[in-house]
């Protein structure tokens, strides 16, 4: 290391000889990152307004079928029972950075099963989100008949690799999409129509997508049950849950005036909008109260982070504040997560990015965003 601190020295001293080369130094790296502030503008520019990527976008309809956009709160569901059960035999792990292919594999058949549950959720949605002016590629851009067939080959391909990847988990998310893509969606059920039923729903996925990551953290410790779950996973579960199911019920607030004119009885339609702020806004107090009791660090503080905002919704009631109170605090989750299991910051920044390309050139939207009107 001798040479490197007198490099260094002799360096300096160059420098302090040499004023003109110092000077040319000192320029050509202020010259080097003002032609890297131009060349990055110019890539911003060219994605942001070349005509060819009006012509690329139709062919990513199929993949934006699948609302990504939704993968956000499926993924960091299924990462907080990850993280509650490291926490439960490790006590607080941080960065947890080993790569694992069966892993991966677990989180692309739940994404599979989870899109094919929403592209029956638009199909069955079509007369209520053409009201509120939601987009709407099934029948629009993609035939209903063809929307069908891909969701039940997302269907087969996600449980066949489950089945192969780890069996428990296929149990689990088949029994996710026999709840949110048939029971939810399908009739005689449609249980989304339902004010109680509806929410019950958003609920026991939420629970259903905690215990699988529970589940994989499980199986994996020594003198593991057939069935790798346990007892304690009840109580450290319910913070999350909570969360889940208070953003599930304020996601239902935009939607009132469709659901209203299509005849479905939603929660905030049969209860009204106020009972239902309050509920969301309770039941995220209830959950940083619990995550305290567990000595759980991420879901108390993500949930003290996120009650300001249900606090301004309930108070004034306005839609851009609903919208924040659904927005920030899935994001705050995401984000908090990242510091146990830092690859999920690859399938997020990838999601989030692609939307926004997709969005702005297919349909002049910036989207996802966390800027919500008058911000």
């Amino acid at each position: 290391m001798m040479w490197i601190h007198w490099d260094i020295y002799h360096w300096k001293v160059h420098l302090n000889l040499h004023p003109k080369r110092k000077q040319i130094f000192v320029l050509l790296v202020f010259r080097v990152i003002i032609l890297f502030k131009i060349k990055v503008k110019m890539i911003k520019q060219f994605l942001k307004h070349h005509p060819v990527h009006k012509k690329l976008v139709p062919n990513l309809d199929v993949v934006f079928l699948l609302r990504p956009t939704l993968f956000f709160s499926v993924w960091v569901m299924v990462v907080m029972g990850m993280s509650s059960a490291q926490m439960y035999y490790f006590d607080h792990p941080l960065w947890i950075s080993n790569f694992s292919w069966a892993t991966f594999f677990v989180f692309t058949g739940i994404t599979f099963v989870c899109s094919s549950t929403f592209i029956l959720n638009q199909i069955s949605d079509e007369k209520s989100d053409s009201i509120n002016q939601k987009l709407f590629l099934v029948g629009k851009y993609i035939a209903i008949e063809k929307s069908k067939s891909i969701s039940k080959i997302l269907l087969i391909v996600g449980i066949l690799i489950l089945i192969v990847v780890n069996w428990f988990s296929a149990i689990l998310v088949g029994i996710i999409y026999l709840i949110w893509g048939i029971i939810y969606n399908q009739p005689p059920f449609n249980w989304k129509k339902k004010p109680l039923l509806g929410w019950f729903t958003n609920t026991i996925v939420g629970v259903l997508l905690f215990t699988e990551g529970w589940s994989l953290v499980m199986q994996n410790q020594p003198m593991a049950a057939i069935i790798p779950l346990d007892i304690s996973m009840l109580k450290l579960l319910l913070p999350y849950v909570l969360c889940f199911s208070s953003v599930s019920l304020l996601t239902t607030l935009p939607d009132m005036k469709g659901d209203s004119t299509s005849g479905d009885k939603t929660f905030p339609i049969v209860f009204g909008k106020n009972i239902t702020l309050f509920i969301s806004l309770a039941f995220i107090i209830i959950a940083f109260i619990i995550a305290l009791e567990n000595n759980d660090p991420l879901a108390s503080t993500a949930t003290l982070v996120s009650i300001p905002f249900f606090i301004f919704a309930f108070i004034r009631r306005m839609e851009k504040d609903i919208l924040r109170a659904i927005r920030y605090p899935i994001f705050i989750l995401n984000f908090f997560v990242l510091s146990v299991y830092p690859w999920l910051f690859v399938p997020l920044a990838i999601t989030y990015y692609l939307s926004k390309y997709y969005y702005w050139h297919r349909f002049n939207l910036h989207y996802p965003t966390f800027l919500v009107e008058h911000d």
